[in-house]
């Protein structure tokens, strides 16, 4: 088995060598679905994203692909993220503990910026996303038969060493890739591929249910909302997320209830109160360091966790991305943070602005529509859990900036939306082979 997965990823580098695109595939193959930590042995802690990445990197700049990136908001902030990161680094607390996460998320930021410059066409956003939800669907339906079978008695683990390990996280992953396999049922014209999506949304969302995640579970209570008010077909939407909603209910055992109702009583659970007082550790940091915070993992050191609570048993990692960020990288990262967030949003709005009233463009609408959805999902379920800097989110974020330059790119192209209007001549109206009059038929629709 360990040797089948690694000679998989590994027999992908000759394809990226001709098609870089494709490294950027398989980048996040393995960054989201993690298939070498599905091997055991020394086959699991091999560094393959890294020797993925450095393929593609040299692919791309030896290729004929466009090495430019467009100067956006959205780009310009991910830029000042990328630089903000390595000047809190550098002033970091604990510099042992911060260079590693570091090394690490520098790489999904230098990733992304690549992606915006390779996948700039419906085509290859389309095989984008079609990756996001291939490499965590294979979680969610997995997921979802464990929960039926076992009856929610046992919860949903991501695979171990990876950024979806824990409960909480695997399940924000699972939230925010709902919307996009919604995106691509509506895309899709077979009525099979329809289907197993369908079956696939209901398995996401019993796995979620499994992860037995309360953040998740308010998360999905908004997801399950904005997916019923931004997609198409709201009452087919919203009577089976009702469905589902009620079949959920009857299914889960009483103490999936009981942990649910913990919601109310977070000043009773040991858990709860624990992640408020690392939040009071992280702003209480931010305040003595208001430009750049402690640096990467500041909160999960003993000697300064308790030297702002002494009386705490032991430290603990943020659990909220907004708290991450603020008490590793300062007020001023946590607004470069924000920022992005909020200009990834106005840009798929903008998207779906120039998208609308438009057939050909009805796929960057649907896109648009559910990238909100997945972003609602980060922000709302990313409150409790320390996931600032994760390769799904930054995906979404390239996506923004794919699908403007796109939409731009057609809109300009006005042949795509002006009709044929040819004179019909008698002979061509008693020809059989031309009874269908090709008025009003686009010249060419991209797919």
């Amino acid at each position: 088995m360990n040797t089948i997965i690694i000679c998989s990823i590994l027999l992908t580098a000759p394809m990226i060598l001709i098609w870089p695109h494709v490294g950027i595939l398989v980048w996040f193959w393995i960054g989201l679905m993690n298939p070498h930590r599905l091997a055991w042995g020394a086959a699991s802690e091999m560094s393959v994203a890294f020797y993925m990445g450095i393929v593609t990197l040299g692919a791309w700049l030896f290729s004929r692909e466009p090495k430019k990136i467009p100067v956006t908001a959205v780009t310009v902030l991910l830029g000042l993220l990328t630089v903000w990161i390595t000047v809190s680094t550098t002033f970091a607390m604990v510099p042992d503990n911060a260079w590693p996460e570091w090394n690490r998320d520098v790489k999904i930021l230098a990733m992304t910026f690549v992606t915006i410059a390779i996948m700039a066409t419906r085509e290859r956003i389309h095989a984008l996303v079609w990756m996001m939800v291939v490499c965590l669907g294979y979680y969610s339906v997995k997921g979802g038969l464990f929960t039926i079978l076992g009856g929610a008695e046992n919860r949903v683990w991501g695979p171990r060493g990876s950024f979806i390990e824990d409960n909480n996280q695997l399940a924000m992953a699972l939230l925010m890739v709902l919307p996009f396999m919604r995106y691509l049922q509506l895309q899709s014209e077979s009525r099979y591929i329809r289907l197993g999506l369908l079956a696939a949304m209901a398995m996401t969302v019993f796995s979620i249910i499994g992860s037995q995640s309360r953040g998740a579970f308010l998360g999905l209570l908004v997801v399950g909302s904005a997916l019923v008010i931004k997609s198409r077909y709201r009452l087919q939407i919203g009577t089976l997320a009702l469905v589902v909603g009620l079949v959920g209910a009857w299914f889960v055992p009483e103490h999936w209830i009981e942990r649910m109702k913990t919601i109310e009583t977070y000043q009773e659970d040991s858990s709860a109160e624990g992640r408020i007082t690392t939040w009071k550790v992280a702003f209480q940091i931010a305040l003595r360091r208001p430009l750049t915070g402690g640096g990467f993992n500041v909160t999960e050191n003993s000697k300064i966790y308790r030297s702002i609570m002494p009386d705490a048993s032991k430290p603990h990692s943020a659990h909220s991305v907004y708290f991450e960020v603020l008490g590793e990288h300062g007020f001023v990262g946590l607004l470069i943070f924000l920022s992005l967030g909020y200009v990834t949003w106005r840009t798929f709005g903008a998207v779906r602005k120039e998208a609308a009233g438009k057939e050909p463009l009805r796929w960057a609408l649907d896109l648009a529509a559910m990238a909100q959805v997945s972003l609602l999902a980060y922000f709302s379920a990313g409150a409790f859990l320390n996931l600032a800097f994760f390769d799904l989110y930054y995906v979404i974020v390239a996506l923004a900036v794919l699908a403007r330059a796109v939409v731009r790119r057609e809109v300009g192209n006005q042949e795509l939306f002006v009709p044929i209007r040819q004179p019909v001549l008698a002979s061509q109206t008693d020809s059989p082979s031309n009874s269908r009059s090709t008025a009003g038929v686009p010249t060419r629709i991209l797919r």
